[in-house]
């Protein structure tokens, strides 16, 4: 006798033999019983989970003589075991990936006119959405209007594909994929119809290689009967799940080594790395995923104390991808090392930001642009306001009295430091040596963030050139540039001093423009320039608005509400 696989040798018969499926199953059944059967069906879902079973049961139980009365097929009488056998005229099956062109779909269309011995003829059409356009709309018709006794199931694993207008004339219904608690109880269930003799161990790896299919599920079945047990080269990703959270790089990869060395495919370590990085991350939010057993959830949740939560889901995306990239990749393992470098490279320390290389626009060089100028203008009248607004509170400032005596030069009693003195000089503690990387990395994620909206657009494009003891030096772009962020400087300072600890002093420069030679011709660069709304705000204190200073700044100039360019 020639040998059936499992998942043919026990395909489900009745719809109560099909696991997971219970919304496909209870409407069908239903439908059967009230004989309100839809005349087009189209099944969803992914491969393994039933659409062609349950399709086979639906004509079986439409076009079985001795129907129990409760939607089933009674699996006696001549049709049930001509539907059994594979003999039934009343089913026709077409695979569409095969039978996809515009002549298949015609010589449908002349057959479901004929009769046929059953009281129903049942089409079912697999992976529909394999079928080319054309013959998608010569389908239509017939799947709009077909006869009386005929109906259409179409079955396919990518729904999006299917004509909308094929759809809309459906009943769509989706399946899911099986959890793993229905699959491992399955497992146990047909191995002991089989007759065949598994332990915990085999029915855990087959519900894993099922992945909610159950097909792949009874195939890995069948693989594991065949070579008698687990394969020995299947290999555990506890030491590369341990070592990603520990954060060890070097343990990491040298995991994936050994693992890939014992004859582990890259792609399937890292698939099951990732599902496993997943139950940990909901066992961490006490969650059992369904792919993990009772006894699985102490583990996983201790290691989800030991790892951060930012680091198992930036390891989940870098793992995914690398799953992705594996695909077209020659190298699958190479693809898996450069995943792990990049999760563990937020440990390094990060290196001072290096100036990019970048020529001066000439209208940075020369200031000549309109934005240019209004920054210019705007800002020789707010420093003259600012020096007269400076000269007129000191001329009616109080004049200070007098300074106490000296003490005697006998006392060994030190003063107390100056509270008008700046904190750097009232302070008795010597600044600590700075490093670059350490002043970056505060000025990225702490000092940046925390400025004005203002100070922070101005600043966002300074590069830190050098730091000294208690001197942080930044480089701007341009003159103009550094003009206007030195009106902010005591702002850094204090922002620095805070996230520091430490007397800071900010020195700003301007980048070194490049000279053109005098044969050359200049090369013109058009750029937009950028206008900051808030510089033209108009002050809270009642004065001159930003507008007025504008006019001031520019004689003739008319100010108008009109939008456009003014340009017939």
């Amino acid at each position: 006798m020639v040998y059936q696989s499992l998942y043919r040798r026990f395909r489900p018969q009745t719809f109560s033999e099909v696991i997971g499926q219970d919304h496909l199953v209870a409407a069908l059944r239903n439908a059967v019983v009230e004989e309100r059967v839809g005349h087009a069906y189209l099944l969803s879902g992914p491969r393994g989970t039933g659409k062609t079973s349950t399709a086979r049961i639906l004509a079986k139980a439409l076009n079985c003589l001795e129907p129990p009365g409760d939607g089933e097929p009674c699996g006696n009488c001549d049709s049930c075991t001509n539907f059994e056998s594979g003999t039934s005229m009343d089913l026709v099956e077409l695979d569409a990936a095969s039978h996809r062109g515009l002549d298949d779909v015609r010589q449908i269309n002349r057959d479901v006119a004929l009769g046929n011995p059953g009281k129903r003829k049942v089409y079912v059409l697999d992976e529909v959405h394999m079928l080319t356009r054309e013959a998608s709309n010569a389908l239509l018709k017939t799947l709009e209007e077909p006869p009386e006794h005929v109906i259409f199931v179409l079955a396919t694993t990518d729904p999006q594909k299917v004509l909308p207008t094929i759809r809309s004339r459906t009943q769509h219904v989706e399946l899911t994929l099986v959890p793993a608690g229905l699959l491992r109880e399955h497992a146990k269930e047909i191995a002991e119809r089989a007759e065949l003799q598994i332990d915990s161990s085999v029915v855990d790896y087959v519900v894993e290689r099922g992945g909610g299919s159950v097909r792949d599920m009874l195939s890995a079945l069948d693989q594991v009967v065949t070579a008698g047990g687990v394969p020995e080269h299947r290999g555990s990703v506890d030491a590369l799940v341990d070592a990603i959270v520990a954060q060890d790089l070097t343990e990491s990869m040298t995991a994936v080594a050994e693992i890939v060395a014992a004859g582990v495919d890259p792609k399937d370590l890292a698939y099951r790395s990732t599902r496993k990085l997943r139950d940990i991350f909901l066992a961490g939010a006490g969650i059992n995923s369904g792919d993990s057993i009772p006894e699985e959830l102490p583990d996983l949740a201790e290691k989800a104390g030991r790892i951060t939560k930012a680091v198992n889901v930036r390891a989940l995306e870098l793992l995914g991808q690398a799953l992705v990239d594996m695909r077209q990749a020659p190298d699958p393992r190479l693809v898996l090392d450069l995943a792990l470098v990049r999760l563990f490279a937020g440990a390094v320390e990060p290196q001072a930001p290096r100036k990019p290389e970048r020529s001066a626009s000439p209208a940075q060089e020369t200031g000549s642009g309109p934005a240019a100028q209004a920054r210019a203008a705007l800002a020789s009248v707010k420093g003259s306001e600012e020096s007269e607004a400076s000269t007129a509170d000191s001329a009616s400032a109080p004049v200070p009295p007098a300074p106490p005596p000296p003490p005697s030069s006998d006392s060994n009693v030190a003063d107390p430091p100056d509270p008008m003195l700046p904190a750097s000089q009232a302070s008795d503690k010597t600044p600590e040596e700075l490093s670059m990387a350490q002043v970056a990395k505060i000025w990225e994620q702490q000092a940046l963030p925390a400025l004005s909206a203002r100070a922070r657009a101005r600043f966002q494009a300074a590069t830190l050139v050098s730091v000294s003891a208690g001197q942080v030096q930044f480089e701007l772009p341009n003159e103009t540039h550094r003009e206007r962020c030195e009106q902010m400087k005591d702002d850094i300072e204090a922002v620095l001093r805070k996230a520091l600890e430490a007397p800071v002093r900010v020195e700003l420069t301007a980048a070194r423009e490049a000279k053109p030679d005098a044969d050359s011709k200049p090369i013109v660069v058009t750029e937009e320039e950028i206008v900051d709304p808030a510089e033209f705000e108009a002050s809270a204190d009642g004065g001159p608005s930003s507008v007025d200073r504008l006019l001031d700044a520019f004689p003739g100039a008319v100010a108008s509400d009109d939008e456009g360019n003014g340009r017939g």
